[in-house]
């Protein structure tokens, strides 16, 4: 662990030759920014894009990180070597824990427009979730962080000797501000930790941008009266994140979640039986999107305020309170809100996107396309805000306009496909699905879905058996098969292929509520009554609530 200790003080060094300007005289509170992150949310992960060696890549700005991951397929790709770290050392998450990790050096790290040399990252596979990798607190807390996924940006940010008693939240103005005294953030303990109260009871949380959304734990939540069959629960289906493990989650109501002093009231939130350590809570970035948070390594705080809106992205918004827990101090807001280019409006319809706010939106994306009239994802985004908004010819004129400039555009040809499959037209659907499966193949799944979903069972088991055959290996195999298993079971055919599908499903994948589900399908198509019971007896065991 010493060369990681070493690496990261090379680290704070790097930065703290750039934050030489920003130190002021101790009697006030300045706070000099050092690099800023643009942030594209991708559904509700947030990415940021840095440079390797050079190379542009995309990375999950991921706070509950207590290191930062790359992917094993990057560091083959990019040629990056890696050695093995010690041994009985491993890495747990959410889900489970990966006994396999290596560590690689990258000898010039670009962020935010500086560049660093000689970072670390920890290498397993799968991290990325579709990136590059995650960035975490090793680079994330070396100094303060504000994380304004809002608007589409984070910042690194150097405050002076004078914020130590101050209120940095610097863009609230008269608003409340929520405060949370945090745990100390050290290399060996450097996530973010703090405070609130759930139904009245002191609880420690993880506010954890990395993860899409929030979760109380199960053991918690059990203490606090929760139970799977009670009153007001609802099936959550599944999830998992770093590791093989997936786990059940379910939706429940609570009373109260006092955070900071801002009171969220009669509020649903997930449960799930996830691994926090000591934490209870895990704030997700469904939290991060619903307010502007300033983490203070100086003043072991952290400051938000409330941006409006759901807050854990679970249908209608529940009450919010927000109290300042301190008068304020008058502060300037040198790094103004409003995007004045395509790209940071793009970033914050994004945002808007994710915060389901659909007509923020799509006005974002007009302001966008109007200024890169040229730009095909700003037309490709803005049809997916009309789709939202249930405005499908809209959508459609924007998709066709977005092919016209970029033909190979695969967003575009997964939603001009949606629009075709849903007005019935199967040789314009398949045209541009097929497009876009030869561009990205594993794409095949989630299309199989869509086609499922409108009961094409044909071309759906089509793309299950193209992908099935080409990733035998695969972790996700069992969900394919499940996939398959389900389409024939609802199609009524091959009920005997539909059997063996799901009995590799259930023999190779994790003891969820689906998979046992689609077996009882299967088995009552079949007129096989009692393991059809069975079956369903099994899925209500793990979902009491599963309709």
């Amino acid at each position: 662990m010493g060369g990681w200790a070493t690496a990261l003080a090379s680290l704070a060094g790097a930065f703290a030759a750039l934050a030489g300007a920003a130190q002021a005289a101790t009697e006030r509170c300045d706070i000099g920014k050092l690099a800023e992150l643009p942030v594209t949310m991708d559904g509700l992960r947030p990415h940021v894009t840095v440079k390797i060696n050079g190379v542009d890549a995309i990375f999950i700005a991921d706070s509950g990180a207590f290191y930062s991951f790359i992917d094993r397929e990057t560091v083959r790709r990019l040629k990056l070597g890696s050695d093995m770290t010690p041994i009985g050392f491993s890495v747990s998450g959410v889900s489970g824990s990966d006994s396999r990790v290596d560590v690689t050096t990258v000898r010039s790290f670009g962020l935010g427009g500086i560049t660093i040399p000689n970072v670390r990252f920890l290498a397993m596979p799968g991290v990325g979730f579709g990136s590059s990798g995650l960035l975490g607190q090793n680079v994330l807390s070396v100094f303060d962080t504000e994380y304004d996924l809002g608007n589409g940006m984070i910042r690194l940010m150097k405050p002076s000797d004078g914020c130590r008693r101050a209120r940095v939240a610097y863009w609230a103005g008269p608003r409340p501000v929520g405060i949370v005294d945090m745990d100390t953030i050290t290399p060996q303990h450097s996530q973010l930790r703090g405070n609130a109260k759930l139904n009245g009871r002191s609880i420690k949380v993880l506010f954890d941008t990395g993860s899409p959304v929030s979760y109380v734990k199960e053991s918690t939540a059990r203490r606090l009266g929760f139970r799977p069959e009670g009153p007001g629960v609802q099936a959550g289906g599944s999830t998992g994140g770093i590791g093989s493990r997936r786990m059940e989650t379910w939706i429940a109501p609570f009373d109260e979640l006092d955070i900071g002093g801002e009171k969220i009231l009669h509020t649903r939130l997930r449960v799930a039986d996830i691994e926090l350590n000591d934490a209870d809570m895990l704030l997700g970035a469904d939290f991060f999107l619903s307010h502007r948070v300033y983490v203070s390594k100086q003043q072991r705080r952290l400051f938000f305020t409330y941006n409006g809106g759901p807050v854990f992205q679970l249908g209608e918004p529940p009450v919010v309170s927000a109290v300042a827990a301190e008068p304020a101090q008058a502060l300037a807001d040198p790094y103004a809100d409003a995007p004045t280019d395509a790209a940071g409006f793009a970033r914050r319809g994004d945002a808007s996107m994710a915060r389901r706010d659909f007509g923020a939106a799509l006005a974002d994306f007009t302001k966008a396309s109007e200024l890169e009239p040229k730009n095909a994802a700003h037309f490709v985004r803005r049809a997916q805000a009309h789709m939202a908004l249930h405005q499908p010819v809209l959508a459609m004129a924007d998709f066709d306009h977005a092919l016209s400039l970029k033909p190979d555009d695969v967003a575009a040809r997964i939603g001009r496909g949606r629009l075709y499959l849903a007005g019935g037209d199967l040789t314009r659907t398949k045209a541009d699905f097929d497009a876009a499966i030869a561009a990205k193949p594993d794409l095949a799944l989630p299309i199989a879905v869509l086609y499922t979903d409108a009961a094409r069972f044909e071309p759906a088991i089509a793309l299950y058996d193209g992908w099935i055959a080409a990733n035998p290996g695969s972790a996700t195999l069992y969900s394919a098969l499940n996939g398959r298993c389900w389409a024939r079971s609802l199609w009524g055919h091959e009920l005997d292929k539909a059997i063996a599908d799901c009995q590799a499903a259930v023999r190779r994948g994790p003891h969820i509520a689906a998979l046992f589900d689609s077996r009882g399908m299967a088995h009552l198509r079949r007129g096989e009554f009692d393991l059809a019971i069975a079956d369903y007896n099994e899925a209500l065991k793990l979902q009491p609530k599963l309709a």
